[in-house]
């Protein structure tokens, strides 16, 4: 191959012929700056970053609520367990368990009203049915909504209706003992309760649900008393399982139970 003289001699390009890497990365740079510069003004960047850091914030409470409740909500049906088999001491002290774990929840609520919801609310109606029976074994009477200071309407309501179930069980282990008088104090208190009951207007939902169920709670405890003075002293009393025995179905879930299997 020939090269023409008069051509000169052939340039190669220089090294700062050709844009180097860094040179492209602050390009990139400053057209990101750019663009990030230009929808800047379009939104309030510090707001959005503000809303992030709150809702990361509410999240974690939220977790601590949900993980904590659960611990309610055992030491309250332990201490349920515990008063059908007669150890008042023990559910006593699972119910102080509970009253501790809920103090310490009670400033994350107060924040944020929100959080009560779910998990937190449907342990609180099992500490309030656990409560109740409680004060039923070593009283007879209802506790009040005024003695339970961390309980709200729905979660006392709710706890109460809950709670003719287990007066029914008390009432059966009563019946084989031929104790015909606990029967008609369980029988009158869930009376009492009913015919309170009776003036509220319980929209559809787990509350009026439970309510239906506690008329059927009520005729069990009639149909205890009845097969009761059927049976000739000295016989044993056999509890009769039959369609309206819904002491034995499973209870109506509220709401808020399935936050706390999250």
């Amino acid at each position: 191959m020939k090269v023409d003289p008069a051509a000169g001699p052939s340039k190669r390009p220089r090294h700062g012929d050709l844009p180097s890497a860094a040179n492209a990365t602050d390009f990139a740079k400053g057209s990101a700056t750019t663009a990030s510069d230009k929808y800047a003004a379009l939104v309030d960047r510090a707001s959005f970053q503000r809303l992030s850091a709150e809702m990361n914030a509410f999240d974690d409470k939220r977790e601590v609520i949900i993980r904590e409740s659960r611990d309610i909500l055992k030491a309250s049906k332990q201490a349920i367990f515990s008063m059908h088999r007669g150890a008042i001491d023990d559910a006593t002290a699972k119910l102080a368990t509970a009253d501790r774990v809920i103090s310490r929840l009670a400033p994350l609520i107060q924040e944020d009203r929100s959080l009560r919801t779910g998990s937190f609310a449907a342990a609180m109606e099992e500490y309030a049915e656990a409560q109740c029976f409680l004060h039923f074994l070593k009283h007879g009477t209802l506790i009040t909504i005024d003695d339970l200071p961390s309980v709200e309407r729905e979660e006392y309501l709710s706890g109460v209706v809950d709670f003719t179930g287990e007066v029914g069980r008390y009432a059966v282990a009563q019946a084989t003992k031929r104790d015909v008088a606990k029967v008609e104090m369980c029988r009158d208190l869930v009376e009492a309760i009913s015919g309170e009951l009776i003036q509220f207007s319980f929209r559809n939902g787990p509350l009026r649900k439970k309510y239906d169920s506690l008329k059927y709670n009520l005729k069990k405890l009639e149909n205890t008393l009845y097969e009761l003075s059927l049976i000739p002293p000295g016989r044993p009393y056999e509890q009769h399982n039959n369609d309206d025995d819904v002491m034995d179905r499973p209870q109506v879930p509220s709401a808020a139970a399935d936050d706390c299997n999250e």
